[in-house]
């Protein structure tokens, strides 16, 4: 991306009138991820519309950033500070009850699922990077190093370490240019998943 065309995009808060535009766009954004694909099924407007109403909940909680150009929102990312992503995982069960009973034979497969990534969920303060988006016409154009950007930036700048998971490795060699490291793996519903830490600032400089 060119100088002009990144300081022609804004990162800010996203606001409460813009979660249904957001939630569609990280619909279509996660409707290739391959733990979506099998836990639903594999890509399908059905699937989309799915993934659309779970954002349409987690995108009114934790702190969310969107990417924006001329108004439009490019990107997404949603994180949640510990110990509240922990318990986050703890009470998923509650939070999803209506969509699982609704998913039915689907459920298991969300339910191992968030097992696995609960077991490997760090228990020291840190900042979770649970989602991180961008619309699939403008992937691989510099928009998501944007967000990752401004995330390190604003953990830094509290001083926090930071986590995510992720599974595909590609991303993995992303997440390292901006400080993470793979800290453990593990096979989930038969994908390889990374789980990824990015220490403190003050640790690294100690």
């Amino acid at each position: 991306m060119s100088l002009e065309k990144r300081k022609a995009i804004g990162i800010e808060a996203l606001q409460p009138s813009e979660i249904v535009e957001a939630s569609v766009l990280m619909s279509r954004a996660y409707n290739s991820d391959p733990t979506m694909c099998a836990i639903f099924g594999g890509q399908s407007e059905k699937q989309r519309s799915l993934l659309e109403g779970g954002f349409k909940m987690t995108l009114k909680k934790g702190t969310v950033f969107s990417a924006k150009e001329n108004e439009k929102i490019l990107g997404v990312m949603r994180f949640v500070e510990y110990p509240e992503c922990k318990k986050e995982f703890l009470f998923q069960g509650l939070d999803l009850l209506p969509a699982l009973l609704v998913l039915r034979g689907k459920a298991l497969r969300i339910r191992k699922w968030g097992s696995i990534w609960a077991k490997h969920h760090p228990d020291k303060p840190h900042c979770h990077l649970e989602a991180i988006g961008v619309s699939p016409e403008r992937q691989g154009q510099g928009v998501g190093s944007l967000l990752l950007s401004h995330f390190c930036a604003y953990v830094d700048q509290l001083k926090k370490a930071a986590y995510l998971e992720t599974d595909q490795p590609k991303n993995v060699r992303l997440y390292e240019r901006f400080g993470f490291n793979v800290v453990e793996e593990a096979s989930v519903l038969s994908l390889p998943n990374w789980f990824m830490w990015r220490d403190a600032v003050s640790s690294k400089r100690a």
